[in-house]
C-alpha cells in the first residue's frame, strides 16, 4: 500500500495554472487557479441566455454539462492556445428559435413539428408532439492577444429529454426514448444546428464541437450523461457515440460495473459507520466513461456533537482514501453535519496527495 502525504488546509491554496506563454503578463486575462484549466478573459461576459438555462436545467445537470463540456473541449481546443468565454453566439432570440418546433415560419427549429409522431425506438410506441430538445449550452474559445482574442472555436451541448410526456386518452405518463433512437435524432439535429450556425457571420468557418446530452439518470440525485459528440471543421464532420453514466454506490449496478471498486467503497463505508453511536451515512456517486471509473464523489452525513468528532471522521476518511487503488480516478469527499458542510477533501488524478479543507 502506498504511503500518502496528508495536507490539511484552512484556506484554499491557489495553484499555478497553464497560461499561454506570450500572454503571461497580460492584465486582460485571469489565470486559472487550478492547473490544467482554461485561462479566462478579465472582461468577463455573462451568457446572454443564462436565465433560460437557470429555468430549464436542474443544478446537477447544469454543473455536469458545463464542467464536462469544458473537459471534452480540451481535446479540440487546447488550453495552451485558447481562452475560455461564455457562449455569445446564441443570444436569447436565436436560442428560442432553435428549441421551438420546426415549422414553415421557424425552419431552424430543432424540436419535431407540431402534429408529428415521434417513435421512441421500439417500433410500436409513439409520442404525439414530443418535446425532445430542452436547451443548448454554448462555450466559446478565443485566440490570444496577438490574435486580438478572435473566436477560434465553439463547443455546444444539445440537451435532450430522454423521458418525454405522452398523453393517451387524456391520461399523461412518461416514456423513455431508447438511447440509440435519441442518439440518431440528436445527430440529425446536430448537423442541422451546425448548418444554421454557419449562416451567422461571426461564426464563419471556425471549428464547431457539438455534444449530445441526455437528462435521463438512474437516480434523482444524479446528473444525466453525454451520449455522443462530433467535431465539425470546414463544414464536415462525424458524430461518435459516448459511453458515460453516473452510478450510485452502493448498488447492484455499481457492483456489476466494478466489483473491486464496490468492495473498496464498502470497506470505507463500514469503517466510518462504526465510529460514532449515531449512524453515519455514506453515499458515493461515480462517473463511468467507457465502463471505467473516472470520478468519485463521496458524501458523508453525520450528526456531530463536538469538534473532535468532526476531526476524527475527517482524518480517518482521509486515511481510508488509500483504499481506492485506482489512481486515474478523481475523488472528492464532502463531510456534512445536519446539512452544513464541515470539510472537503480531494485526491486528484495520478496524485498520491490528499488535500483537506476544514470549513468550520
Amino acid at each position: 500500500m502506498k504511503n500518502k502525504r496528508l495536507i490539511v488546509l484552512i484556506l484554499l491554496i491557489i495553484l499555478a495554472g497553464c497560461t499561454p506563454p506570450d500572454d503571461i503578463d497580460d492584465p486582460n486575462i485571469i489565470k486559472p487557479t487550478t492547473e490544467g484549466e482554461y485561462t479566462l478573459i478579465a472582461d468577463f461576459a455573462v451568457s446572454p441566455v443564462r436565465l433560460y438555462h437557470g429555468t430549464y436545467l436542474g443544478s446537477y445537470d447544469a454543473m455536469e454539462i458545463g464542467r464536462r463540456l469544458q473537459q471534452k473541449s480540451k481535446v479540440h481546443f487546447p488550453i495552451e492556445q485558447h481562452y475560455l468565454q461564455e457562449g455569445q453566439i446564441l443570444n436569447y432570440d436565436r436560442l428560442i428559435r432553435l428549441v421551438r418546433r420546426e415549422s414553415d415560419q421557424n425552419p431552424q427549429g430543432l424540436n419535431p413539428p407540431a402534429g408529428s409522431r415521434f417513435d421512441i425506438g421500439d417500433g410500436r410506441t409513439f409520442v404525439d408532439d414530443a418535446v425532445v430538445v430542452a436547451d443548448i449550452v454554448e462555450l466559446n474559445f478565443l485566440g490570444n492577444a496577438s490574435e486580438n482574442y478572435a473566436l477560434k472555436g465553439i463547443s455546444l451541448a444539445i440537451v435532450l429529454n430522454q423521458n418525454v410526456r405522452r398523453t393517451v386518452d387524456g391520461v399523461d405518463s412518461f416514456v423513455m426514448i431508447q438511447t440509440e433512437r435519441l442518439y440518431q435524432f440528436g445527430t440529425d439535429i446536430g448537423r442541422k444546428l451546425e448548418s444554421y450556425l454557419r449562416t451567422i457571420p461571426a461564426v464563419g468557418d471556425v471549428p464547431i464541437f457539438i455534444t449530445l446530452y441526455s437528462t435521463a439518470s438512474a437516480d434523482a440525485t444524479l446528473p444525466g450523461s453525454f451520449i455522443g459528440e462530433g467535431l465539425f471543421r470546414n463544414r464536415s464532420g462525424q458524430f461518435v457515440t459516448n459511453q458515460e453514466r453516473w452510478v450510485i454506490f452502493p448498488s447492484t449496478e455499481a457492483t456489476n460495473l466494478d466489483g473491486v471498486l464496490a468492495a473498496q467503497f464498502t470497506t470505507l463505508r463500514s469503517a466510518l459507520q462504526s465510529l460514532l453511536p449515531e449512524a453515519i451515512g455514506v453515499i458515493g456517486r461515480v462517473r463511468f466513461i467507457d465502463n471505467e471509473a473516472d470520478e468519485m464523489k463521496i458524501t458523508i452525513n453525520m450528526a456531530a456533537k463536538t469538534y473532535t468528532e468532526v476531526s476524527i471522521v475527517t482524518q480517518i476518511t482521509a486515511q481510508l482514501l488509500d483504499t481506492f487503488e485506482n489512481n486515474d480516478m478523481l475523488i472528492v469527499v464532502e463531510i456534512r453535519s445536519l446539512g452544513t458542510v464541515l470539510a472537503v477533501m480531494e485526491r486528484k488524478r495520478n496524485d498520491d496527495e490528499i488535500t483537506v479543507i476544514l470549513l468550520n
